[in-house]
């Protein structure tokens, strides 16, 4: 019996194991994710900003 719960208790460290590492994997994949999104939500705004600059300049050129 004492084999038995040891073989169990080994196959629960085992997953544990197997569930930490696909942990750290899914927290990297998020972490770059993130970055991700940092990195659009930047570039939007450029492109929102550089929008109004170019509407601002067209009607510049439409009031002259």
């Amino acid at each position: 019996q004492v084999d038995a719960q040891l073989l169990v208790v080994q196959k629960l460290e085992e997953k544990e194991r197997g569930l930490q590492s696909s942990l750290a994997a899914v927290e990297k994949e998020l972490a770059l994710r993130s970055q991700a999104l940092e990195l659009n939500k930047r570039k939007a705004v450029e492109a929102a900003q550089l929008a109004e600059d170019l509407r601002a300049q067209g009607e510049h050129v439409q009031a002259r």
